[in-house]
Formats: structure tokens, C-alpha cells, sequence
């Protein structure tokens, strides 16, 4: 048991220093005594400050060691790093597995950021983990009868029975999952979307369901959520939707905005930019939460910026929406419409005054 955080990170720090400065023929022999270090580091959780550095200082070294080995060692590092952290079929049990799975997402965030597109095989392994933990999100913020189809066509069993039994520490691998599925979608955009339109497309189907409930989420205020905003700013501006949902000083941390903005971009034509359409749509409909509207609109209106003309194919089933949200009460949101008219009349070279009337 680590005891004292601070001289632990003192230790990382040195172990991070050796790797970096040892050749990889010489740490063959040692990386499954390395390996064990930083998982007895990623099991401490006595202080919030302390898991944080020693978490912080654990994913440098591995990183360092990373760095050293070939693509054919990675995987079965990873996968022994996966066994560790062990089954979540039942993320509830004790916050000692959400500990694990906490350290085990946050560590895949920074491989996924780093290592870009060579991590991708690393994430194929783990994806209906990360489903699966996503799904669990949903249905506890969003409800208890959200259920969806795992890949094999089977519904899954329901995960959970709404906000009134949440253990918010079960939450907290969320936003590391949103980080790393984010950082591994926009490295496969870049490489032409591959990943993400492989596998018939349910990748995206599955990735996809669970994200759009998400957009719907009502996060209590228990739910741990990373943000890099002042404390006073935190307690006093800033909601945990705005924070885990919106984006808002949660850019190095996870959102939901900004996983599925990088998902449209992987995606790459209509037909998987369809069911994300209208997923913003929908939530760009909830008449009672303004909160969930002008998360809609303006993640439609930040997909419109980036795709550019292929995606009007879709406006015309977005101007609807539009037409009601330009008389929003809000003015924020009535605002954000009218960019998003603007925006497809640039993009279209014609008006639409005609279509929204």
C-alpha cells in the first residue's frame, strides 16, 4: 500500500527518468517489474490530490516505457493492463473497481493522444468495455429504460435504475473514455476514417447510441468531472452539464460535445452523419431544458463549421428545427440558430428565407 503519495511520485519520477535513458533491448528483461509498480501506483485512491499526481506521474512512466518498446509488445501489454484492471459487467461493486477502471481509462486516454492511430488496434480490444461503460453512464443520468443492442444483435441487460441509486464514483471513468475515444477518432479522421467505417459500421452505431442519450444527461452534482477552470468559477458559473456534456474547461479532460464532433468528422458521409444529425436534432427539441438546446445547436452548428459543404445534404431536415429554435426564448440559442442559417446560405451560395418560412 502507498502510504505517502508524495514520495511515490518522487519515485515515478526517477523510474521515468531510467526508462528514458535505458535502451530497449535492456528493458525487455524488466517490464513486467516496471509493469507492477505503476499498477500498485494506479490502486491508490486515499486523497483526490494524491491519486491525481500518482496518477498523473504513473501514466508519464508507462508512457516513457511505451516509447521504448515496439507496436508487437504494446498489445500485450495493454492486454495484461486490461486484465488487471479486470471485468465490468458489474461496474457497481466496490469503488476498488472503479478505482481501477478510473486508472485504466485515464491511462488509455494518454496512450490514445500520443500514440494516435497505433493505438487503434489496443482500442478495437477494449471497445465493448468502453461501450459498456458508456452505456452504464446513460442509464444512470439519462434513465433506467435505456437499453441498446450489443454487437452481436442481443439486448443487453439494463445497467442501472436511474439517478436515485447512483454511487457517483461509478461515474468516474467517464470523462478518460470520452477523452480516449475522442483523441482515437480524430486520429483515425485524419487517416481517412478507416476504423470508425470498419466493421459494417457498427463501431460507429455503438459508440454512437449511448453519446446521443448523453447529450440528455442530468448530472448531479456528486459526479466527479474534471475541468481546468478556476475553483471559483467552477462552483459559481459553471454546471457539471456544462462541464461533462458541453465541453465548457473540460477540453483536456472529455466531453461528450467534443467526442461526437470527432466522430462526424471520422465518420465521413451521409450515411453515418444521419443518426448523429439526429441525435443534435433531438436534443435541440427538449422544450424544458434550454441547457440541452444550445448544446444541440451549437455541436451542429460546430459539425457544419468543420465538414463544410458535404454536409448540407442534411439541412433540409434541420430546418425545422432551426425555424423554432430562431424564435427561442433564450437568446443564446435563437442566436446560434440564426448562425447555423447563415452558415448553410454561405455554404449553399442561396437563401433559405423561403424553406424557413
Amino acid at each position: 500500500v502507498i502510504g505517502d503519495w508524495q514520495e511515490a511520485c518522487a519515485l515515478l519520477s526517477v523510474l521515468k527518468s531510467s526508462v528514458e535513458c535505458t535502451a530497449r533491448a535492456e528493458l525487455t528483461p524488466v517490464v513486467g517489474k516496471l509493469l507492477n509498480s505503476l499498477l500498485l501506483a494506479y490502486t491508490y485512491d486515499e486523497s483526490d490530490l494524491g491519486q491525481q499526481k500518482l496518477l498523473s506521474g504513473a501514466n508519464e512512466t508507462l508512457l516513457a516505457l511505451v516509447m521504448k518498446l515496439s507496436e508487437a509488445q504494446l498489445r500485450p501489454l495493454y492486454a495484461r493492463i486490461r486484465e488487471w484492471r479486470g471485468d465490468i459487467d458489474e461496474l457497481e461493486k466496490d469503488d476498488t473497481g472503479a478505482t481501477k477502471r478510473y486508472a485504466f481509462w485515464s491511462m488509455s486516454a494518454v496512450l490514445s493522444k500520443e500514440l494516435r492511430s497505433i493505438f487503434l488496434p489496443c482500442l478495437s480490444s477494449v471497445l465493448v468495455d468502453a461501450i459498456k461503460e458508456l452505456e452504464y453512464a446513460s442509464s444512470k443520468l439519462c434513465g433506467n429504460d435505456l437499453f441498446s443492442k450489443n454487437a452481436g444483435g442481443k439486448k443487453r441487460r439494463r445497467l442501472g435504475g436511474g439517478e436515485d441509486d447512483l454511487n457517483p464514483y461509478s461515474l468516474k471513468p467517464l470523462q478518460p473514455i470520452l477523452l480516449c475515444l475522442e483523441s482515437a477518432l480524430k486520429a483515425d479522421a485524419y487517416e481517412g476514417g478507416n476504423w470508425i467505417r470498419g466493421d459494417d459500421g457498427q463501431r460507429h452505431t455503438l459508440i454512437l447510441e449511448p453519446l446521443g442519450k448523453l447529450l440528455q444527461a442530468k448530472i448531479p452534482s456528486g459526479v466527479p468531472v474534471a475541468a481546468s477552470l478556476e475553483e471559483k468559477e467552477l462552483t459559481t458559473c459553471t454546471s457539471a452539464y456544462q462541464k461533462l456534456v458541453e465541453g465548457v474547461g473540460t477540453l483536456d479532460y472529455g466531453s461528450v460535445v467534443g467526442c461526437i464532433r470527432a466522430l462526424a468528422m471520422a465518420a465521413g458521409d451521409e450515411q453515418m452523419w444521419k443518426p448523429i444529425n439526429h441525435a443534435l436534432l433531438e436534443a435541440c427539441s427538449v422544450d424544458d431544458r434550454p441547457e440541452v438546446r444550445k448544446v444541440g445547436i451549437s455541436c451542429l452548428k460546430s459539425i457544419m463549421e468543420s465538414i463544410g459543404e458535404e454536409y448540407m445534404v442534411l439541412l433540409p431536415e434541420c430546418l425545422p428545427i432551426l425555424s423554432e429554435l430562431l424564435e427561442d426564448e433564450e437568446e443564446e440559442i435563437a442566436g446560434l440558430a440564426r448562425e447555423c442559417v447563415t452558415l448553410g446560405e454561405e455554404l449553399l451560395g442561396e437563401s433559405l428565407e423561403d424553406s424557413l418560412s
